[in-house]
């Protein structure tokens, strides 16, 4: 920790001794244009923002091809995004994951549309196009953004329709893999100066890069459709209305959950080789093939009017809503033995109003109301089918072979066999499994919160300013669940019973307990007796879902979250900061159900999780005669009422984990060595642990301890021809744990006697990956044509291990994107 104390200080004097000698251009990013940010609800020079914040342009995001948030991170410090797929995306920013699915739970990063949250998980994934800049800010942000911005948040601004001039792009780009991408943009003034209206619309498709052997498209691949309208009013210059439509559609193939423990027949283990997924179940989902289909809507209205008296009043109006359905094989094996569904709901109304003060003195600032309303769903439903899900109890079939329906039926009968003392019993009892036994849970969350807040900034001299803010948030929370068999019980889960009656049983005999084992055993005997006879109810329980009346609870929380800033500039040209920053999310109402046969439901309040940082920094623009740019900053956090899922007692909870610490340093680095070369680069160093309870010492999941990325772009000028621009760039970092728990054998617990994950795999070595870009770019800009090879090296790694098959002591593994090349055309009038 002392080496990176140095490193930043040393960092931060450097750039305050060059500024020293030294008078420059105002901040630009590549494309020679002025930085402007809002992340601090104001426009303001990058320079002059007293936090660590990247602030991508849109023409840089053109220029690198990025059109996805987890392309976007590679050249972002102390940032990460895992797309496990469009449905399931993990935003991590220094080391702290938001990725639940649940709707009662809460987001741990803000995502911003234009200030409208977008942070509800499976409603966050949007496609990158037609946009002004992506902000992203690391740190606690909740005084600024509110819930979610517990350790950093992300504000994607889109283009506005512009009522001075008339406008528009097209782009194709084709490549291999079925490589398809389109993008159309027109900005028309219908009053000039007034009114205008810009419609923009991306569809962007291709194929995944695991054969599925059991037929159907590559797993992984993604088919998505993303339009939006942009109209602007603005009557006069000191008021202006936007109204924004956007619609995002994802049909991805499905994902490429490979199991670790079962092999295709004729093939590997390795998940950077073909599965043998199963495209549908019978009776499951109406029959449908395995893959998402998820739709997002959303309406924005933006307010803005300047008083004469320095007063500016903003009004941020949003309603949003998705509609997710994503089908897997969650054993990633050609055994029926699990396939699952996710569907996702979600509806969301806003409103912020903040009122602005700035007459030119010494003090500026806001306050601001805002409310914010949201419902949300989210189905679980499974299907097993149980003749290989008794099998695979037993124990017996550890692969990696994929057993036969022969072998699952000896090794099923054989166990019955042991559990009856009969084999004719054995032979009706099995005869009773189910081969497509359903069951589902859905939970339910709605929130309303009211948020009051304020911002000052006082100028104390020229040089030298200080900012504090604080935020009140008041929520009514409800929770609610309700699980059942979707059409009889499980014939396996009552069997599962018996066996711990008899085992119970067993155990009070051996302490001389007759009478109570005679009970036990006669129970055992009962619910066998029940299954085997389909003329008896069977007893009223699930496989791994137990049966649940509705259960609801509801109450109401409330809490504070501040920030506190010193700002101060050394020249003109490079700018000093330290904060402290609390952030916050809310509190939880966690309902969850019981797994194995036996569980119950549990209700838990969970605390607010927080997060006390403390930063400081230093930003320099334009030394060395305007052709240098960086950014350095150093941070230490304590983490409070961590929460994180674990199997107790027959069932996956949401349990309070306690404390963890987290340090680092993060840097960003533009050299504009000459008119054709430019130099850029990142490095983050983030050591986020555990402190406390059994995972003590381990590594935050997603979080690697290094991030480097480094590239250049050259510009060869070519008199009456134009432009030819090559862009190589790489990226690496250290090892990565997918789950909090390490994968450490002391912390899998046994799901049944004998099912434990026994393997140390799912994490994933330091890696990295090398792209390139090569461009021609026509005298007057108006045409452009890209060629670009991604992952040059046809690196394999993996974007996630474990995954719902580790819940079954069974991991399932999603390898990486292999090497990509294609070649854009793009046009601009």
């Amino acid at each position: 920790m002392r080496t990176m104390a140095t490193s930043a200080l040393a960092l931060m004097a450097g750039l305050t001794a060059s500024a020293m000698a030294q008078e420059a251009a105002p901040p630009v990013d590549a494309a020679d244009e002025e930085v402007v940010v809002t992340v601090q609800l104001r426009k303001q020079k990058l320079l002059e923002v007293p936090m660590a914040v990247t602030a991508i342009t849109g023409s840089t995001l053109e220029r690198f091809g990025i059109t996805k948030f987890d392309e976007l991170s590679l050249i972002v410090p102390g940032f990460e995004v895992q797309e496990q797929s469009a449905n399931n995306t993990g935003f991590v920013i220094r080391g702290i994951t938001s990725d639940s699915g649940s709707a009662q739970s809460e987001p741990r990063i803000a995502v911003f549309q234009d200030g409208v949250s977008t942070s509800r998980n499976r409603g966050t994934y949007m496609e990158l196009y037609d946009l002004e800049r992506i902000e992203v800010a690391r740190g606690p942000q909740a005084t600024l953004f509110g819930r979610g911005a517990l350790i950093g948040a992300v504000n994607v601004i889109q283009n506005k329709a512009d009522p001075d001039a008339f406008s528009g792009s097209g782009a194709l780009g084709v490549g291999d893999r079925g490589f398809f991408r389109a993008e159309g943009v027109i900005n028309v003034p219908i009053v000039e100066g007034k009114v205008a209206i810009r419609a923009a619309a991306t569809h962007r498709q291709r194929e995944g890069f695991v054969d599925n052997l059991s037929g159907g498209d590559a797993l992984g691949g993604v088919n998505v459709d993303a339009w939006r309208v942009a109209t602007t009013l603005q009557p006069t210059d000191k008021i202006r209305f936007d109204l924004i439509f956007n619609q995002h559609v994802d049909r991805n193939s499905g994902t490429a959950f490979k199991s670790g423990t079962y092999a295709p027949v004729g093939g590997t283990l390795s998940p950077f080789t073909p599965a043998a997924l199963n495209l549908s179940a019978a009776g499951f989902e109406g029959g449908r093939e395995i893959g998402l289909n998820r739709r997002v809507q959303s309406a924005t209205l933006l307010g803005s009017w300047d008083f004469d008296n320095g007063l500016t009043l903003t009004s941020v109006t949003g309603l949003r809503h998705f509609n997710a359905l994503e089908l897997f094989d969650a054993d990633g094996s050609a055994m029926p033995l699990i396939i699952a569904a996710e569907d996702a709901k979600g509806d969301q109304v806003s409103q912020e109003f903040r009122l602005a003060f700035d007459t030119g003195g010494s003090v500026t600032g806001f306050a601001g109301v805002s409310y914010f309303e949201e419902d949300g769903t989210q189905r679980s439903a499974t299907q097993y089918d149980e003749r290989y899900a008794l099998a695979f109890a037993t124990g017996l079939i550890t692969g990696p072979a994929t057993p036969s329906l022969a072998q699952v039926q000896a090794i099923g009968t054989g166990f019955l066999t042991s559990l009856t003392g009969s084999p004719a019993a054995a032979a009706a009892l099995y005869a009773q499994l189910d081969p497509l036994h359903g069951e589902y849970s859905i939970n339910r969350g709605e929130t309303t919160s009211w948020d009051v807040f304020g911002d000052v900034t006082w100028k104390v001299t020229d040089r030298f300013e200080l900012n504090g803010g604080v935020r009140y948030t008041r929520d009514d929370k409800t929770s609610t669940l309700a699980a059942a068999n979707t059409r009889t019980p499980s014939a396996l889960g009552g069997l599962l019973v018996a066996q711990s009656l008899g085992q119970q049983a067993a155990a009070a005999a051996s302490a001389g307990n007759i009478p109570l084992a005679l009970a036990l055993q006669a129970q055992a005997n009962g619910i066998i007796t029940a299954i085997a006879n389909p003329a008896i109810p069977d007893p009223p329980v699930g496989l791994f879902t137990q049966p649940q009346a509705l259960l609801s609870k509801n109450d109401t929380f409330d809490g504070f979250t501040w920030r506190l800033t010193a700002r101060y500039q050394a020249s003109d040209n490079v700018s000093l900061w330290a904060s402290y920053a609390r952030g916050r999310t809310p509190e939880v109402i966690a309902i969850s159900p019981g797994n194995l046969p036996g569980s119950s439901a549990a209700i838990e309040t969970l605390p607010a999780e927080t997060v006390d940082s403390y930063e400081i920094g230093a930003r320099a623009a334009g030394l060395l005669d305007g052709t240098l740019d960086a950014e350095g900053s150093f941070y230490y956090y304590d983490y409070n009422d961590f929460q994180t899922t674990q199997f107790v007692g027959g069932s996956i909870r949401t349990l309070n984990a306690g404390a963890a610490t987290a340090y680092g340093f993060e840097s960003a680095v533009q050299w504009r060595a000459s008119d054709e070369l430019t130099l850029f680069g990142t490095y983050g160093y983030n050591h986020a642990r555990f402190e406390t309870g059994a995972r003590e010492g381990n590594h935050f999941r997603l979080s690697p301890d290094h991030t480097v990325s480094a590239g250049f772009t050259f510009e060869v000028p070519i008199a009456g021809f134009g432009i030819i621009a090559l862009t190589p760039t790489y990226s690496w970092q250290s090892e990565v744990f997918f789950d909090d728990n390490n994968d450490r054998l002391d912390l899998q617990p046994a799901v049944l006697p004998g099912l434990r994950d026994r393997a140390v795999d799912e994490f994933q070595k330091a890696y990295g990956l090398f792209n390139v870009r090569l461009s021609y770019e026509t005298e007057d800009g108006g045409w452009t044509v890209t060629g670009f090879v991604n992952n040059i090296a046809d690196q394999e790694y993996l974007l996630d291990a474990g995954n719902v098959g580790d819940s079954f002591t069974i991991p399932t593994f999603i390898r990486g994107p292999g090497r990509t090349a294609g070649v854009e055309i793009a046009a601009k009038f």
